[in-house]
C-alpha cells in the first residue's frame, strides 16, 4: 500500500524551512519525518536534512559548475543532483551513489513530479494549488527506507529551489 507523504515550508521562517511528514488516513496526527534547515556557509549554500532518527544528509551546492549541482552527503552514500538546463521541464538526476541514474521529472507547469530509477517508478508528488506556502503531496510506491530517503532529499531540493526563484521574481527583483 502506498505511503502519502507531504512536504511544506515552515510559516515564518527568515531562510526556508521545511518539514516532511508521514500523513496517515485514519484522521491522526501526521508524523514528522524530516526537517530540512539552512546552515551558514560563506559561498557555498548548504542545507541539512535531519531525519527523524538523527541521520543528517548535507547537500552543498558546487560554486564552479556550468549547470546546477549539489553535492550530496548521506547515509546513503556520496553522489552528486545535476539539474538538467534547457529543457521545459524540471529534472533533477542522480550521479553516483545506489541510485545513479534516478531522475525526479516535473510537468510544464512545475506542480506535478515523478521519481523513477532504472524505468521503475518510485513515487509521485503533486503540488498543492491556493495554499498560502509552497506544499506538495508525495505517494511513495515502495516501502524500502533508502527509497524514502532519497524521495524526501529530491522533494527537498525541489522546495529549496522552488523558493529561490519565487524569492529571485518576487517584488524588486532585478532593481
Amino acid at each position: 500500500m502506498p505511503r502519502h507523504l507531504s512536504i511544506a515550508a515552515k510559516r515564518l521562517s527568515l531562510k526556508e524551512r521545511f518539514k516532511i511528514r508521514e500523513e496517515r488516513g485514519d484522521g491522526s496526527e501526521p508524523v514528522e519525518l524530516y526537517d530540512c534547515t539552512w546552515r551558514f556557509a560563506w559561498f557555498r549554500e548548504v542545507w541539512v536534512l535531519t531525519a527523524a532518527n538523527g541521520a543528517e544528509t548535507v547537500m552543498r551546492r558546487r560554486i564552479l559548475s556550468w549547470v546546477p549541482r549539489w553535492d550530496i552527503s548521506s547515509p546513503l552514500g556520496s553522489f552528486t543532483l545535476c539539474q538538467r538546463v534547457f529543457t521545459l521541464r524540471r529534472t533533477l538526476v542522480v550521479e553516483g551513489g545506489p541510485f545513479d541514474g534516478a531522475t525526479l521529472t516535473g510537468n510544464l507547469i512545475d506542480m506535478s513530479f515523478r521519481v523513477e530509477h532504472r524505468g521503475q517508478l518510485l513515487a509521485t508528488a503533486q503540488g498543492q494549488w491556493l495554499t498560502l506556502r509552497n506544499r506538495h503531496v508525495v505517494e511513495l510506491l515502495s516501502d524500502d527506507p533508502a527509497v524514502e530517503a532519497l524521495v524526501a532529499l529530491l522533494m527537498a531540493r525541489l522546495m529549496i529551489d522552488q523558493s529561490a526563484e519565487s524569492q529571485a521574481s518576487g517584488p524588486g527583483a532585478g532593481d
